[in-house]
């Protein structure tokens, strides 16, 4: 049985339409979390390195990983990076949980070279909103013009934005919103800590939820979405993007 949510399950094809002709190359993750993302490039002959905040975050991701240890390196610094050494720049689900992430933003394009490539997933539309997007920490859901300022403005050209979930998130989101509208678990925590949790493990009724449903349920929903790539109706974006040259 599958513990991954519907709508990871339709990132993760999203990710792979969005890069699979893309060569192999060394990528720096930044938001990596438990390294979920990060083995699906590493299984793919890619290489480089990963950070996460929660230190508890990546000690999971070295121990989940350590099969690619001669390919990737968990960093509990990004101090230690060289700047311009990466030829590809992730951040998956991770914009969305920091208030200047312009800044940030731009901090990480500096790790990559120019005529680098970007790739990055956010939650989209601000309308949809929700109980489970505060519960995890996220500061904002984006629209697509906020996207394509937020990358011209870090200094990234020729950006493709995908928009996947369609129409399955539609339902799944106001469920998940249902199900955890009365948990307090977090209330105690910081936005931060919120994050880094998220990174982690699910609340407790999403992993009831989930301990008794199928993956394979999910998968004709991604080539479903396909037919709505180019529309503004799903749940999340996937953005792709080049570094302009300096």
């Amino acid at each position: 049985m599958s513990s991954k949510q519907p709508k990871l399950v339709l990132r993760e094809s999203c990710v792979h339409d969005v890069s699979r002709d893309w060569p192999a190359g060394s990528f720096l993750e930044m938001g990596a979390g438990t390294g979920h993302m990060t083995g699906l490039f590493l299984d793919r002959g890619f290489n480089g390195a990963g950070y996460d905040l929660g230190a508890e975050s990546r000690e999971m991701m070295r121990a989940n990983l350590g099969r690619f240890r001669n390919r990737f390196e968990v960093v509990d610094d990004t101090a230690s990076l060289v700047p311009g050494s990466f030829d590809y720049l992730f951040a998956f689900e991770v914009l969305e949980h920091i208030e200047n992430d312009l800044q940030a933003l731009s901090e990480w394009a500096g790790f990559l070279r120019s005529g680098g490539r970007l790739l990055i997933s956010v939650p989209a539309h601000a309308r949809k909103y929700g109980r489970s997007d505060e519960l995890v920490g996220h500061v904002r859901r984006y629209e697509r013009r906020e996207v394509e300022l937020l990358l011209t403005q870090a200094g990234f050209k020729d950006i493709q934005i995908t928009n996947y979930g369609f129409p399955i998130t539609e339902l799944t989101r106001r469920i998940s919103n249902a199900l955890v509208k009365g948990d307090r678990s977090y209330d105690s925590m910081s936005p931060e800590e919120r994050s880094i949790r998220s990174a982690q493990a699910k609340p407790r009724v999403i992993n009831r939820i989930l301990a008794h449903s199928n993956e394979r349920l999910v998968r004709p929903f991604c080539a479903m979405q396909r037919w709505f790539y180019r529309r503004d109706w799903g749940d999340g974006y996937v953005v792709s993007a080049i570094k302009a040259t300096a």
